[in-house]
This record gives C-alpha cells, structure tokens and sequence, in this order.
C-alpha cells in the first residue's frame, strides 16, 4: 500500500488539437508535490494522465496503489491545465469518484479547483486546496495523518483550504506564496516514465524536449492563465 497517489486531469487523449500535435510533457507541479510530501516521510505514487487514454488508468492505480489519500494536484506551470477545459474537469470528475468509490481521502488543488471550490467539493472532494499547494497539502496530511477526524478549529487553521462543514463551503484564509523557492525539493522525476515521453517526441519531431521551471508566477496578467494561484 500507498500512502497517497498523485494525479492529474489533463489527458492529452482528450484534447484533439494537441494530440495530433503530439508534444507531451509530465506534470511538472504534480512531481513537486510529490518530492514535497516524500521529504515529509510520505509514500508517494504517481498517475500521469498526460499519455493515458482514458481515466480507467486511475482507476488502475488506484487498485494496484491502494492509497489512503488520492491528490489530484494539478500541473500549474502547464498553461494547457489552466485553461478550465470542461473535458478536463469532467475527467477529474470522474477521478474523484472512483477514489471515493475506493473509500480514499480525495484532495484536489489546481486553478480550476481554486475558481470553482464548491463545483469540487459538490462532486465528493473532500478538500480543495486554494492556490499555492505544496505547504498547504503537507499540513494537511499530516493533520488527518494525526487524526483522521480533526476538528473544524483544526481545520480552519489550515491556511489556503476549502472543505465542508455543517453542509456549507467553508474556505480559510489565504496562504503567502512561497518565496523562498530553494527551500522546495526538485520534482520527483524518477516517478515519470520518461524513456517513452524520448521515444514519442523523437519519433514525431526527432528530438527530444523536456520542461523546466526557474521562478513561479508570471510577470503578465493573462484572464485564462495562473492568476488563480499566482
């Protein structure tokens, strides 16, 4: 078993356009989250929806997992995952449902997520993590590590967080971003199978492409883009 398993919405499969253009890259924020939580002593497992070809993946990983925690983290320095596309949302969804169909802990974060808290939670999220998640999601389990029914005051000191209580949204105050950046592992690249994202990018461009990051946040104001987390 697994302490968490972590995954994303956005199937390239499901966006036609950039399926034929074929340049896929892994979920660069949901592999910080998880070096984030393994230097926290979790065990952490990935599902990269970016190649599969449907949401029965998840739900594979789920059952071979076993996870007491499903995050849905999504990849916030991928701007094609903060488009709000509605396939998207519909397949985290559907990923929401089958972890709670597996009696997980389901948590979400992404900029969808931070927009439309209560679309989540009404679909069986248990938690939302608004904006910025690494530190707010290591608090988090490692509070229901702790107690796996904490408090409402327990949870309201949780800074950044959405959830329900007494049949209402209840969202804490925000969380500063992070600014010390150096104080953040490097992502958790051995979790991606990164020979068949070489093979597909040399076989349909001839050669290779991988993504990278040197700052968060964005100096421009775009309405689609990160503003929900930045």
């Amino acid at each position: 078993m697994t302490d968490i398993l972590l995954g994303q919405s956005y199937y390239l499969r499901f966006d036609p356009k950039l399926w034929d253009a074929m340049q896929p890259y892994p979920p660069l924020g949901t592999l910080y989250a998880a070096a984030y939580l393994r230097e926290r002593g979790c065990s952490v497992a990935l599902f990269d929806a970016m190649l599969a070809d449907s949401t029965a993946g998840w739900s594979s990983a789920l059952d071979q997992h076993r996870p007491r925690f499903a995050v849905l983290f999504e990849d916030n320095f991928n701007y094609l995952s903060k488009m709000s596309l509605l396939r998207m949302r519909e397949a985290a969804f559907e990923m929401i449902a089958a972890a709670r169909a597996r009696g997980c802990t389901v948590i979400v974060c992404g900029a969808d997520m931070t927009d439309h808290a209560d679309l989540y939670l009404a679909q069986g999220a248990h938690y939302v993590l608004l904006g910025e998640g690494e530190a707010t999601l290591g608090e988090l389990i490692a509070r229901l590590q702790a107690d796996p029914s904490p408090s409402e005051a327990d949870l309201y000191a949780i800074l950044g967080l959405a959830y329900r209580h007494a049949g209402q949204m209840v969202q804490t105050p925000p969380r500063p971003v992070i600014r010390d950046l150096d104080a953040l592992p490097l992502p958790a690249w051995d979790l991606v199978d990164r020979d068949r994202y070489r093979a597909i990018w040399r076989e349909r461009h001839g050669y290779y492409s991988m993504n990278l990051v040197t700052t968060r946040g964005c100096p421009f104001h775009c309405n689609w883009c990160a503003k929900p987390i930045w």
